[in-house]
């Protein structure tokens, strides 16, 4: 009985001393991206080191990287695709391999966007039409996009039907 009430009065005074706690906040700067990569948008693209300071290396245009983390600085993400050595989000967007083949709405126009979310007015899918996919890129919003050509992309909300086909790679 002895024991029962002190384990009581213990688990009471723990209740209590959480319940006065004051919650800590975290931030997260770095965050694992796994199965990822990075394609130079820009002409080149210098590298910067995990402050946000520039270093003396550039990357030439188009060349793709595997990312090891993403790293926020200053409200900027940057791709940590060598050892210390990172790729800022102004030269490059970021992928993952996703092969597949989806199928667009049918009953409204499709719009066609490039790798920096914006509607290209140059090119249109034709609704109810199927496409082969190999990647997917995802907004600052979360929204994914599927890449159907080079730099054209399909927000998945267009998206009917999906079948993902397997990869040797």
């Amino acid at each position: 009985m002895k024991k029962t009430s002190i384990l009581f009065l213990a688990a009471s005074v723990l209740g209590i001393g959480a319940a006065f706690a004051s919650p800590t906040t975290a931030e997260a700067h770095s965050v694992t991206a796994k199965n990822y990569t990075a394609e130079v948008s820009s002409d080149q693209a210098t590298l910067y080191d995990d402050s946000g300071n520039k270093i003396d290396v550039a990357l030439p245009a188009n060349s793709t990287w595997a990312v090891g983390s993403v790293n926020n600085i200053n409200g900027k993400d940057y791709y940590e695709v060598s050892t210390g050595a990172y790729l800022s989000s102004d030269d490059s967007y970021l992928y993952k391999k996703r092969p597949e083949v989806i199928k667009v709405a049918s009953d409204h126009s499709v719009p066609i966007y490039d790798h920096n979310f914006e509607e290209r007015d140059d090119l249109s899918v034709t609704p109810g039409s199927s496409w082969y996919s190999d990647s997917v890129i995802t907004s600052q919003l979360g929204i994914p996009y599927v890449r159907i050509s080079t730099d054209a992309y399909v927000s998945m909300y267009d998206v009917i039907e999906q079948k993902v086909t397997s990869s040797i790679s």
